[in-house]
């Protein structure tokens, strides 16, 4: 299965997220992907000042997941969502307890991951941070492909050198204040979305 890829100078990675993440729930192929893509994007062109939010990247892109996945629903897809953590506040071991349960690959299923995932996936946003340096060097939305052994895999929509398409279990925080020289990456747990393909 490849991934969607993103363009080099667009920001528009939460939506590449939630469609690559249905290539396990759903397996839509690349024009089915395309159709949703366009009409995600003439929906939230239809607000100027949000439309500006996202193009920009001024948004954490929570709520534009939301409406992005209600509108491949109002599109007549069978998607369902829940965010385990809404307000955000979640271990480690949460966050792992629940990316685990949410993206299994059960091998004598089928060939492809599809056949495989049993109609679950898991997008995420994740931050990348430097030593020493205040802001985020990346923030960037991911789909889970799969959690094995002791990481979490990604189908991940970037084609950058330095693209991130795994974190190990001990490599990531889910707060801020827990960075440091081993832990560079931080999910925050609000923006974990599971999806399902079911009403």
């Amino acid at each position: 299965m490849e991934a969607l890829f993103q363009g080099k100078l667009d920001n528009f990675c939460a939506l590449y997220a939630v469609l690559n993440a249905m290539q396990r729930t759903h397996g839509i192929n690349h024009w089915e992907a395309r159709k949703l893509f366009h009409a995600g994007l003439l929906s939230f062109s239809r607000d100027a000042e949000s439309w500006e939010n996202i193009v920009c990247n001024r948004t954490d892109y929570i709520a534009e997941v939301q409406s992005f996945i209600n509108l491949i629903r109002s599109e007549g897809t069978s998607i369902h969502y829940t965010q385990p953590f809404p307000d955000g506040k979640a271990s480690i071991a949460d966050v792992l307890k629940v990316v685990k349960a949410w993206s299994p690959v059960e091998q004598g299923k089928g060939t492809s991951l599809y056949e495989k995932a049993g109609g679950k996936g898991v997008v995420l946003q994740f931050k990348r941070f430097l030593p020493f340096r205040g802001a985020p060097l990346i923030t960037h939305w991911t789909a889970v492909k799969e959690f094995v052994g002791s990481e979490i895999r990604f189908i991940d929509s970037s084609l950058e050198k330095n693209a991130t398409y795994a974190l190990p279990q001990n490599g990531f925080c889910t707060r801020e204040d827990e960075l440091k020289q081993s832990q560079l990456f931080m999910v925050n747990p609000a923006t974990i979305f599971l999806l399902e393909a079911r009403d």
